[in-house]
């Protein structure tokens, strides 16, 4: 695994602004719904046995309502509202580190700790799809046990592999909830017919790459100095994918973040000029495998909230390879083709 490919886990701070439902936004994105889905009768019938043969093709999703190009919109928070967690207890503060995840870290109906959280586009491997042999809503489903927490993931798309994901954390001792699982499978329902009628939306800002599938925007020709002509590209979750070859790897995101007030993302940043009046930050990050990171602010609203994309250039310490002007190359080759700001 090389080095920079992102855990989903990977820390994202982002200030999210409250909707009027209680629900947080990535930043500057408002909400919006979309046009009315009406859900065919039997939809979510289906056969009760998992391990049927999927009829789903490659690159598609079970059912159209989860298709990446939708999912890219719907905010999380929105499907975990606080109705459908007020099944399972009391709800309290929503918060949200990036697109596509959301968190309430509330309590069951003892008063007990029970953080909820959801992730949509949430990427898999074969093998989670293999050992997803129970169901939820009429999609295969897993489910594992830890100590004091229950991930319970209902499969969306199987080639790549991407679900939505509950995971329930409680405390321990007297705060400890016996059976996780059980409400989380109870919230995980709720998410998908949700997703399957009239989810919450963002409204994205001038700028925002929120609706940018990242794997198409990015071309052979922009890839081929650093990767070669035959580069293996990757998708993870529905905003990051990465190409790698030739002992490097290049990588492209869009996040939410703060922004800093002096643009540093990082104490040891430089500002570079992009051209075109677009200008980014970029630090070279030594060990193993020695990656240059590029960030590029697209949107900032007045509490410095903001999209960002980050551009990643690495390559195995032999490689010889400038590569924070390999980075900066990457970003003006792309940064056109992305929204206007």
């Amino acid at each position: 695994m090389l080095r920079f490919r992102a855990a989903r886990a990977m820390a994202v701070v982002a200030a999210a602004a409250l909707l009027v439902a209680g629900c947080t936004t990535g930043p500057g994105l408002a909400k919006s719904h979309s046009t009315r889905r009406t859900v065919q009768a039997g939809a979510e019938a289906g056969s009760t046995d998992p391990s049927t043969k999927s009829s789903a093709q490659p690159g598609k999703p079970v059912d159209p309502a989860f298709a990446a190009e939708r999912l890219r919109l719907v905010n999380p928070c929105a499907l975990i509202d606080k109705d459908l967690l007020q099944t399972v207890g009391t709800p309290s503060k929503y918060t949200s580190s990036n697109y596509t995840r959301c968190s309430n870290y509330m309590k069951d109906k003892a008063g007990k700790t029970l953080n909820v959280t959801v992730d949509i586009g949430y990427s898999l491997t074969s093998l989670d799809v293999k050992n997803a042999t129970k169901q939820v809503a009429g999609l295969k489903s897993s489910e594992q046990k830890l100590s004091s927490s229950c991930f319970v993931t209902a499969v969306t798309q199987e080639s790549p592999a991407q679900a939505v994901r509950i995971q329930l954390s409680t405390g321990t001792g007297d705060q400890a909830v016996a059976e996780p699982c059980e409400p989380g499978r109870k919230v995980l329902e709720g998410a998908v017919r949700k997703l399957r009628g009239n989810p919450q939306k963002y409204t994205p800002p001038k700028g925002s790459p929120v609706e940018v599938d990242p794997c198409t925007i990015v071309d052979k020709a922009t890839l081929a100095p650093v990767l070669g002509a035959s580069p293996r590209s990757l998708a993870f979750g529905l905003h990051q994918c990465s190409w790698t070859g030739q002992s490097a790897q290049m990588q492209i995101e869009f996040k939410t973040a703060r922004i800093p007030k002096d643009g540093k993302f990082d104490s040891n940043s430089a500002e570079v000029d992009l051209g075109g009046g677009a200008k980014g930050y970029q630090v070279l990050k030594d060990g193993p495998f020695p990656t240059c990171e590029l960030i590029v602010v697209r949107t900032k609203d007045g509490s410095d909230a903001g999209e960002i994309v980050e551009f990643q250039v690495g390559a195995s310490k032999d490689k010889q390879l400038d590569r924070c002007q390999a980075a900066q190359a990457f970003a003006k080759a792309v940064l056109p083709s992305l929204p206007a700001a």
